[in-house]
């Protein structure tokens, strides 16, 4: 580097240093530097709190200290600044102490998007109560496990009428294990014996500040609050978040620079852990407003971004494709204030500058995460369809790995040392994320699903490393490519079906709104046949089949083609925007069960034709043709 070059970054900083980086070494070198950076301001971070005993709520309330009168929470037309949220979230800790509530205890709370939410959290937390977010769509069963597992001794409503019918249909068992039942607000004249009304209680409580004394025996290895898994495949699990794992990901935002004057936009369940974390958690440590909604709307999505004068948004799975299929207005992209970054995961690359453009998003940061995982990605550079970058400088400093994966026999494939075998370029495998004690995996509270995940002597006798479950690809630039789940992915013909590539491709034929694809068995035939349950578009009563047919010749090869097609109104969709794919593979393609159209398809005619009860046993004898 020469003397002119030193003093341009002298002068010009860090952008002036990376400026320099790119034109000499290359884009990969800044993505280096950068993660380099990010790095060491993470654990220079973490090591500020962890020498100073500051947990989330301490940096709350660092925040309500230095901008008491600052906006803290924007919710529909209702604005609390941070001084409004302690002293709410004190009223709610003081209550929660006459009522005999203390540091082993946990609460759960099933609320759609309120401030409350939020200002309850961190009163529980100023008592060092644990808090579990139960998803409110929740029924029977479901419900009922997910608040027995979590050892809540109290469930927090909302007053929505939804979420009291569905408490009241296991009120019984709730009180059977003992379980208090408030709820916060209610328009419903008589309810049943049990369920306590306690907003009025909480309203008269002290706002006096909650001393540090009532959160003392509390340490970073504790448990700060429980999430629960989406429920794709059974019962949900409880994922653990520790204080220790708060803190780190209240640092998450800094991947794309999250400031002090951001206002962050994200009308997504506050109960998953991407979006109370991602979102909240980091607005309050860096002292910006958080603003949502009850639930999501994609014909108000804009309007509240302009309202509350969003910045930054947040965006998961398919709601991406929701805005997008909203008719166009003359005001699209158009803000008070520039949306400067949209970030989230799940965009898939057919619609990715499409968002980006008409709706005037400055970058998209798409990341890769899990809530009770080691592993975090994030595309620094805005790669159209990658979660991140790996390159050599990142692995040295704890990347995760791609292993090698047969999806027949459901295990890693392993070299004759007995060890993982990393994955050529180009090659599908299986991400596996270091945990160690830098980076724990905190588990589930079930021991057997926790073991489930954790592999152990990948790459050297005594290694730790946390499964992720995920298939990804990295090309020869070390840009990451989420291909599949391992349970979602199937074998036809003797090769594997990536189903999230058939559907990115479905997904972009016209007339069709979304595509959830999955494996169907057929008798008397091996592995699993493609099937494809499809919505359908604003002004479409059904699809041009022989042309689809046609479509998807000239973009798959035949064993990824579905063979099955299912026009449904009703795309079941978890709390998060992931399509549920169980009971649409318990159910196949039979017509006698499904009262959705089917087709199948006829490579004779070249086209998909109608299944029915006639055509069904014809299909089935000839499905060797599919």
């Amino acid at each position: 580097m020469d003397t002119s070059q030193k003093k341009l970054i002298g002068i010009g900083g860090t952008a002036a240093l990376v400026l320099y980086l790119q034109r000499k070494y290359g884009s990969a070198l800044v993505n280096d530097y950068r993660t380099i950076r990010l790095v060491h301001k993470f654990y220079t971070f973490q090591k500020h709190c962890v020498n100073n005993n500051l947990m989330v709520v301490d940096l709350f309330l660092q925040s309500v200290a230095k901008h008491p009168y600052k906006p803290c929470i924007l919710f529909h037309n209702h604005m609390y600044t941070y001084g409004e949220v302690d002293v709410e979230s004190n009223k709610v800790a003081n209550f929660a102490k006459t009522e005999f509530l203390q540091q082993i205890d946990t609460v759960a709370f099933m609320m759609k998007n309120e401030p409350a939410f939020c200002w309850w959290f961190i009163g529980m937390r100023k008592i060092g109560v644990t808090c579990a977010f139960i998803n409110y769509n929740l029924r029977g069963t479901g419900l009922l496990h997910c608040i027995k597992i979590s050892g809540s001794k109290v469930l927090v409503c909302g007053g929505d009428l939804d979420i009291i019918n569905a408490v009241v249909d296991i009120l019984p068992e709730l009180h059977q294990l003992g379980i208090r039942v408030w709820l916060r607000r209610s328009n419903v004249e008589h309810l049943p014996a049990g369920i306590e009304l306690i907003e009025d209680k909480v309203q008269d409580a002290s706002a006096s500040a909650i001393p540090k004394s009532c959160r003392n025996q509390i340490t970073y290895a504790d448990q700060s609050y429980y999430v629960f898994t989406s429920g794709t495949t059974g019962l949900p699990k409880a994922c653990k978040r520790t204080n220790a794992s708060d803190v780190s990901a209240s640092m998450a935002l800094e991947f794309f620079g999250l400031r002090e004057d951001d206002v962050v936009y994200s009308p997504l369940p506050l109960y998953h852990g991407v979006t109370f974390t991602l979102c909240f958690l980091n607005c309050i440590r860096v002292g910006c407003a958080f603003a949502t909604r009850r639930t999501f709307s994609a014909s108000h999505f804009w309007e509240d971004v302009r309202k509350h004068n969003a910045t930054v948004i947040q965006y998961i799975g398919e709601t991406c494709r929701y805005l997008l299929a909203q008719p166009k207005k003359s005001d699209d992209g158009v803000y008070p204030v520039k949306v400067r970054v949209a970030f989230g995961n799940g965009l898939r690359p057919d619609i990715w500058k499409e968002f980006q453009n008409r709706f005037k998003i400055e970058k998209i940061s798409e990341f890769y995460g899990a809530s009770e995982g080691t592993a975090f990605l994030h595309n620094v550079n805005g790669k159209i369809g990658a979660i991140g970058r790996i390159t050599p400088v990142v692995k040295f400093l704890g990347a995760p790995r791609v292993i090698k994966y047969d999806v027949d026999t459901s295990g890693p494939i392993k070299g004759k040392d007995g060890k993982c075998i990393p994955v050529d370029t180009g090659e599908t495998g299986l991400l596996v994320s270091i945990a160690d004690e830098k980076r724990p995996f905190h588990g589930y509270l079930d021991k057997k699903a926790t073991a489930k995940k954790i592999m152990k002597n990948v790459f050297v006798d005594g290694d730790t490393y946390f499964n992720t479950g995920d298939l990804i690809r990295i090309d020869a630039d070390g840009y990451v490519f989420f291909m599949d789940r391992i349970g979602d992915t199937f074998r036809w013909k003797g090769e594997n079906v990536a189903t999230t590539e058939v559907a990115g491709i479905l997904d972009e034929f016209a007339g069709v709104m979304d595509a959830n694809v999955y494996g169907v068995t057929i008798p008397g035939q091996d592995g699993r046949a493609g099937m494809a349950a499809i919505t359908l578009s604003s002004g479409y009563e059904s699809l041009d089949f022989k042309a689809l047919y046609t479509y998807l010749k000239n973009k798959l090869p035949s064993y990824a083609r579905p063979k099955f097609i299912r026009i449904t109104n009703n795309m079941d969709l978890t709390g998060t925007f992931k399509h549920k794919k169980s009971d649409f593979v318990k159910q196949g393609f039979d017509p006698m069960i499904i009262t959705d159209a089917l087709y199948y398809v006829n490579n004779e005619s070249k086209t998909y034709d109608v299944l029915n009860a006639e055509s069904y046993a014809s299909v089935v004898k000839f499905s060797s043709k599919l």
